[in-house]
């Protein structure tokens, strides 16, 4: 089984008084986290209901607190004794914010929930009642560190750039591994299903089966997109434009689709996992171009069964290691805090982030080996005078310049940057 890394984050907050909602997209593995959870609660002698949210014997349970109140105490010793209710997919229950937040406000002292849910828009449309009440960990999919770690039986490290010279040592010895590993996981994403299939045939198979499922049935349906067509148009082109403006004229046009229409079906991709928009850093300077996203999708092999492009050659796919890049950076820090910069003459840095302390991480990819620092990073420093590091994401290249690390793309997930 591949070791999820969001796992070590929300056992500190097992046994506090704060809701625990877990989310992301269907099929990432939030059921098999709750599981090891409660299999871990349960070895240390602790008492744990789990309710599948969906499951039509568990409706009525779940249809008020009061039903809920009764079968936690026929089958439970509730509330006597303290109980941890695991709820997966609440967010199909009719008002599930309300019924949250009655329970905890009741019992807070007596349970702890931990909940599980796969669309962002129906969690957040409930997250009103639980202001103050609920932690939130994003589960994504697995990403290319977890996934080494598994496919090489390994338990590595991130290493502080500070450590370059254990860093250099590791790429030295994995580089092969690494390059081999790289290849399979861009070819087929990042979903646990795909990436513990054995054979390209049946990877393909699962990948179009959860895709189909997830787009067909999760979205199209629950969601109640109207225009089909249009809504699987909008789909592809994204695809086929990562890491590029997002012009609401141009996508309007091109899925014939209204712009109003636009934007509605660009929240529910957002809010059920498929893209990220990410917003430009500016700080109201006029010679910096307009406030339009870029486009990334969360999984490469979403983006490479819709192009249907699942044999992945790395040659000349820059945008394909840009975003590779991107869900990298995601996996350390909330999208809150990713950004990219571009100014009015078209020069860009594709990434800029920023820490806790308001320090910026300036990130360039580029997928060769002969490369120099970009002259827009110099120019950025100058403007903005808390530049902490520049990154320089290149296909072998490994070196320190000055403040400047060039850093192999396949080595990226391997940095700590905390």
């Amino acid at each position: 089984m591949i070791q999820r890394e969001i796992l070590q984050k929300i056992k500190p907050w097992l046994g506090k008084e704060k809701i625990l909602i877990i989310k992301g997209a269907r099929q990432v593995g939030k059921t098999y986290l709750l599981k090891e959870i409660k299999k871990d609660l349960e070895k240390a002698g602790k008492k744990v209901a789990y309710l599948l949210a969906d499951e039509i014997d568990n409706k009525p349970i779940l249809k008020s607190s009061a039903n809920l109140e009764l079968y936690l105490e026929q089958y439970f010793n509730f509330p006597k004794e303290f109980i941890y209710l695991m709820i997966d997919e609440f967010q199909v229950l009719e008002e599930a914010g309300l019924l949250l937040k009655n329970i905890f406000d009741k019992h807070k002292n007596k349970i702890q929930l931990i909940v599980s849910g796969s669309s962002a828009l129906e969690i957040n449309k409930n997250s009103e009642y639980l202001t103050g009440r609920a932690i939130h960990f994003n589960v994504d999919r697995v990403n290319f560190k977890e996934y080494f770690d598994f496919r090489e039986g390994v338990d590595t490290k991130r290493y502080d750039l500070r450590d370059f010279k254990e860093l250099e040592v590791f790429f030295e010895t994995f580089n092969p591994k690494l390059e081999l590993s790289m290849g399979e996981y861009l070819s087929y994403g990042g979903y646990p299903e795909v990436l513990t299939t054995q054979g390209a045939e049946e990877k393909e198979t699962v990948l179009k089966s959860i895709i189909k499922i997830y787009i067909d049935k999760d979205i199209i349906n629950q969601l109640n997109v109207e225009n089909v067509t249009g809504f699987n148009n909008l789909i592809k082109i994204l695809a086929g434009q990562i890491g590029q403006l997002v012009n609401s004229h141009e996508l309007s046009n091109t899925a014939n689709i209204s712009i109003n229409t636009l934007k509605k079906y660009l929240e529910i991709l957002a809010g059920t996992y498929i893209i990220d928009l990410v917003t430009p850093y500016f700080k109201n300077i006029r010679s910096e171009i307009s406030k339009m996203p870029k486009v990334y999708v969360l999984d490469i092999g979403i983006r490479n069964y819709l192009l249907r492009s699942l044999d992945m050659d790395l040659n000349g796919r820059g945008g394909v290691i840009e975003n590779f890049v991107y869900n990298t950076l995601l996996a350390q820090y909330g999208k809150e805090y990713i950004h990219f910069y571009r100014t009015s003459g078209g020069a860009e840095i594709d990434f800029v982030i920023e820490d806790k302390n308001n320090k910026l991480t300036l990130c360039e990819v580029k997928y060769r080996n002969k490369v120099k620092a970009p002259v827009i990073m110099k120019n950025f420093e100058e403007r903005y005078a808390n530049v902490g590091r520049k990154l320089i994401i290149t296909k072998n290249l490994f070196k320190k310049e000055n403040d400047a690390y060039f850093i192999p793309a396949v080595l990226l997930p391997f940095v700590d940057f905390k």
